[in-house]
């Protein structure tokens, strides 16, 4: 009868070398130490069960990929782990932005192909829709970010704050000054 060897005591280097070496025993030990801290950052990040489920599964293809590449000096395991997901959920963010976006766009070229909206207002519309295409490009990548977090994602401050590692009121700060950039750079119309 095969023994599954302990890793508590193993250093995160000794783990992760395991691990690059495909050790089966030692992805199981990592899994398990690992994976539901993953799953309750997407499920804050992302909202859903079967999005953090597939976050668990992304970061753990993501860090087989990439397991040489850790190194103990830089930081502890789990924070490295936890940051690599962070990434990859904001990334799935991202993609649900491009997605609704793809789908409003899809919807309002077949509506206004069909419907018989005044062409003085679809040109309007379509201004106004450049204009804040531009006007969310000016922003600063922060502020984006946590503008699409608030907006797109329907997070908090104070889950802003937690997902970007920063100040409850930089989070603030952040959403507030995208939001008056985008005020002044539609106007009226905004």
């Amino acid at each position: 009868m095969l023994r599954m060897r302990s890793f508590d005591g193993w250093s995160d280097t000794r783990l992760m070398r395991a691990f690059a070496n495909r050790d089966p025993e030692a992805a199981k030990a990592l899994y398990e130490r690992l994976s539901s801290r993953i799953y309750g950052l997407g499920i804050v990040m992302l909202g859903r069960n079967e999005a953090a489920e597939d976050l668990v599964q992304d970061t753990f293809v993501k860090l087989w990929r990439s397991a040489g590449r850790y190194e103990s000096s830089r930081g502890r395991l789990d924070t490295w782990v936890l940051l690599m997901a962070r990434s990859l959920a904001i990334d799935a963010l991202r993609r649900r932005v491009v997605e609704a976006r793809a789908l409003t766009s899809t919807l309002g070229g077949s509506e206004a192909s069909t419907g018989p909206d005044d062409p003085l207002e679809l040109a309007e519309t379509g201004d106004l829709a450049e204009r804040a295409r531009r006007a969310m490009g000016a922003l600063s990548r922060e502020q984006r970010a946590a503008l699409e977090l608030a907006y797109f994602g329907g997070k908090s401050s104070v889950e802003i704050a937690e997902l970007e590692g920063i100040p409850v009121g930089t989070a603030k700060t952040r959403v507030r000054s995208a939001l008056q950039k985008l005020r002044e750079a539609l106007g009226d119309q905004g």
